[in-house]
């Protein structure tokens, strides 16, 4: 539990949902955990409110017509990195990755389990932290490093040697570190716009993990997210 000493000091995220009973109770929730809350109907009225510091994170309902919600995330975009977790009320996948192309982090369905929210918001600071870290030229999960710069990838120290479509592949996750990049993007940046088949990306991205963890000890750096994509772990796991 954070401390509710300071209001102004604690972490503040912004949530825009034009549900104002599922807001209020979302940010009531939020509150007791220790965040300060900034709630609004209105799109338009929020994505200057990113430009704050103090702005941990976004939660965006997706309810709203298309263009309203992927323009709003684009603009959000245009000056922030801020992590941006979407919600939205069906299992939709065009949804979810459509979202992810416009700029966003992560995704929730609603109703939301208020335990996993909190989870996704405490891993959304952490990746954003982790960015804002990496500088943009090197980036850093666990024991692997990417440098975007020198084209370098080493685990544990040791040079990794990759092919040239492994490291594309490597190198657009390590640019979005934590956020899930959709299958689509991943086929476009590996064999062209005109990739359509995910069997590609399949094969491909197991090899991946296997060049990953040369010493077979299970780390995954690599985290599939189902029917949409992939993301590069700011904090590896042990699979």
């Amino acid at each position: 539990m954070r401390s509710a000493t300071n209001p102004r000091a604690r972490p503040c995220l912004v949530v825009i949902d034009e549900d104002r009973q599922f807001a209020r109770v979302l940010c009531a929730t939020l509150e007791a955990a220790g965040y300060r809350c900034v709630s609004y109907q209105r799109y338009s009225e929020s994505a200057l409110q990113v430009e704050q510091p103090a702005v941990q994170a976004v939660l965006l309902d997706l309810a709203a017509p298309e263009l309203d919600r992927l323009a709003v995330i684009a603009r959000i975009r245009t000056t922030s990195e801020v992590p941006i977790l979407v919600m939205t009320a069906g299992d939709s996948e065009l949804d979810k990755v459509s979202a992810l192309d416009a700029g966003a982090d992560d995704y929730l369905t609603k109703p939301v389990a208020f335990g996993e929210l909190l989870a996704r918001v405490r891993v959304a600071e952490r990746h954003g932290q982790a960015r804002s870290c990496s500088g943009g030229e090197r980036v850093v999960s666990g024991e692997l490093s990417v440098d975007l710069a020198r084209r370098e990838v080493r685990v544990c120290g040791l040079s990794l040697s990759l092919t040239p479509t492994d490291y594309k592949l490597l190198a657009l996750l390590a640019r979005n570190l934590g956020r899930v990049v959709p299958r689509e993007q991943l086929l476009r940046e590996g064999w062209g716009p005109q990739a359509r088949d995910p069997h590609y990306l399949r094969v491909y991205m197991a090899r991946l993990r296997r060049k990953l963890d040369p010493r077979r000890t299970g780390i995954r750096f690599i985290r599939t997210e189902p029917r949409i994509g992939y993301r590069l772990l700011a904090t590896p796991t042990i699979s």
